[in-house]
């Protein structure tokens, strides 16, 4: 009885360990949500958006990235103010930024490229 807890009290630790090195790599797999947004790109779109969702980025987050980029290389119209992405509507190609607490401006682009459309 005594090598029996003995084995458990040895192993049980290595078993632990192994279950914690499995659950990183599950995390890194795609929701259905980023495999949607990745369907709805173009070639070169996508590639660059999966080249930059690693080390925890998400696609999401990606886009999000490149629609601010395209946002000031298109002409902001209070450039060097901060912005953040509030909302992104695919179907419509709108995007929704928030200048401050409750300043919002609402952008066009093309949901094939990440392009702003003026």
């Amino acid at each position: 009885m005594n090598l029996s807890r003995a084995a458990i009290a040895w192993s049980a630790p290595i078993l632990l360990s192994l279950t914690a090195l499995a659950v990183p790599a599950s995390a890194q797999t795609r929701s259905s949500l980023d495999e949607a947004l990745l369907a709805q790109l173009d070639g070169p779109t996508r590639a660059e958006v999966e080249r930059r969702a690693v080390s925890g980025n998400t696609v999401s987050n990606v886009v999000g990235t490149i629609l601010l980029n395209n946002y000031y290389k298109a002409g902001a119209r209070n450039p060097g103010r901060a912005l953040t992405v509030v909302a992104v509507d695919f179907p419509r190609g709108v995007v929704v930024l928030r200048r401050a607490a409750n300043v919002f401006e609402v952008q066009r682009f093309d949901p094939r490229t990440l392009r702003i459309l003026r």
